[in-house]
């Protein structure tokens, strides 16, 4: 069973969560040869996601216009740290603001998978997206 933790996103600021995957014994579990995905989307039974991220990037959704995303900054990080350095069971996911200035503004629903190939697919963070709209913006 997924673990339930809702989200807050600023339009058009940097994003970024961080967590740890832990075992039953409180042990970190090395993600080494698995795949993630996070979805953001307004319902569940949407066809189309806001956001779709991976390990390279934005892959489509919304925010991408169903094409290649700003892979430099978005994306999900296993066995890292926040920073980067190696650390067994991190997960960072990140989005630059360029992908969260495309995110409409208001409450969305999302979930995180790790998998290996399609022989393992576990969903172990879902929740809500509250998404603020920003004053600032080019005129």
């Amino acid at each position: 069973m997924a673990a339930k933790y809702d989200l807050t996103i600023n339009k058009g600021t940097n994003f970024n969560l961080f967590l740890q995957y832990l075992g039953t014994a409180d042990n970190a579990i090395t993600l080494a040869g698995f795949c993630a995905s996070m979805q953001i989307r307004r319902y569940k039974d949407d066809d189309y996601p806001i956001v779709f991220l991976t390990g390279r990037g934005v892959t489509s959704g919304y925010t991408a216009g169903y094409t290649s995303g700003y892979t430099g900054i978005d994306g999900i990080s296993l066995d890292k740290n926040i920073d980067g350095t190696a650390l067994t069971g991190g997960i960072h996911i990140k989005m630059g603001w360029e992908t969260t200035s495309r995110i409409p503004v208001g409450r969305h629903l999302y979930d995180l998978e790790l998998s290996i190939g399609n022989t393992y697919v576990n969903r172990i963070l879902e929740g809500r997206v509250d998404v603020n709209g920003e004053v600032n913006r080019e005129n």
